[in-house]
């Protein structure tokens, strides 16, 4: 059984808001529904980012809305998946080094279309994936509730 960690030491979805969980929960200017892919855990630049489990990087870039951003393939239950990390300010792996779970792997940022948001909204976008180039949408994505368990919403989780 694979021993899944938080990314964080201290986790909790930023502002409290459904807005930053996973599905259909923002809107487009029209008012239509808009998907957001992940969760956005609370986290000041240079927070220090974990893997969730034991694996291996996947791909590092910077590039995009994402900014810099980081892939980890797992295994959890008897399925490969994706740890995706944006909007970073440093990561400390390579493209295909392997890592233990809790290991640090980067710090957080305001890479990206994160850029110049004030303190209270700085985050770690992270999803999980069941494909490492996921596309648009919600496609090759799973809720992190299905890893996690639970979602922190309105209460930390301690990492």
């Amino acid at each position: 059984m694979t021993t899944i960690f938080w990314p964080l030491q201290s986790n909790i979805i930023r502002r409290c808001s459904t807005n930053n969980t996973f599905g259909m929960v923002r809107k487009f200017a029209d008012g239509t529904p808009k998907p957001h892919q992940g969760w956005d855990f609370a986290a000041r630049v240079q927070t220090p980012v974990y893997a969730i489990a034991d694996g291996r990087v996947a791909f590092v870039r910077d590039k995009g809305d994402y900014g810099l951003q980081l892939c980890l393939e797992f295994e959890f239950e008897e399925a490969t998946l994706y740890a995706f990390y944006a909007h970073l300010f440093k990561v400390f792996v390579r493209e295909d080094d392997a890592v233990k779970g809790n290991d640090q792997i980067a710090a957080s940022g305001e890479s990206g279309n994160a850029k110049g948001m004030p303190a209270n909204d700085q985050h770690l976008h992270f999803e999980i994936r069941t494909k490492a180039q996921a596309g648009l949408g919600l496609a090759n994505r799973l809720s992190p509730l299905r890893v996690f368990g639970e979602c922190p919403l309105h209460k930390e989780i301690a990492g």
